[in-house]
């Protein structure tokens, strides 16, 4: 099994060099992505931002040749660690940007984000991931700035992901701790030898 320390250090290569402490936490205490359960219930969200969050997940991480982030359960794994593992400054930024998503898709195409179409989706996410990136370049030498909502959703996304079973298995580089013992390898398969 790979650890969480390390699947943590992937997803942070990932998100271009950090991680909230909050995410850590929800991480390093057992929290993962799994699909949903029968009559799981959802715990932070309303069925709305589950919508906006869900669709922002697709978005990011969609299925393709694997299963992308809605099969793997990150909609519940988002819910999950916003309930138990983020602050209330985080939750409020957060639900405050679920609300400016719908706001800015009614004013642009009179239908909630969730109901875009895929192409529509992504020019507004587009948006908010440069308002982001920008938010966290200004803010680089303060770490107690409050985050930009769309880092908050990409890092649940991407996080929740990689801590999946087939996040780690099918598109992170799975390497099987302890390994298969080969204890009698020829010299012409290594080609070189290890360093102790």
């Amino acid at each position: 099994m790979i650890d969480r320390r390390e699947m943590i250090q992937r997803a942070v290569a990932l998100l271009g060099g950090a991680v909230s402490s909050s995410a850590m936490a929800g991480v390093l205490a057992g929290c993962v992505s799994a699909p949903p359960a029968a009559g799981d219930k959802q715990t932070f969200f309303t069925a709305d931002e589950m919508k906006a969050a869900t669709a922002v997940a697709d978005q990011i991480l969609p299925r393709t040749d694997t299963p992308g982030a809605i099969d793997v359960g990150v909609p519940g794994f988002m819910d999950r660690m916003m309930a138990g593992y983020y602050k209330d400054r985080q939750r409020r930024i957060l639900r405050a940007g679920l609300v400016r998503m719908d706001k800015d898709a009614m004013a642009a195409h009179s239908l909630a984000f969730a109901a875009l179409s895929a192409e529509q989706q992504v020019a507004l996410m587009k948006v908010y991931d440069r308002e982001a990136y920008e938010q966290s370049r200004r803010n680089i030498s303060n770490p107690n700035a409050d985050p930009h909502f769309f880092r908050i959703l990409k890092e649940l996304t991407i996080v929740g992901f990689c801590t999946s079973e087939t996040g780690a298995t099918k598109f992170l580089k799975y390497a099987a701790t302890p390994g298969p013992y080969r204890g009698d390898i020829p010299y012409s398969e290594i080609g070189k030898a290890w360093a102790s």
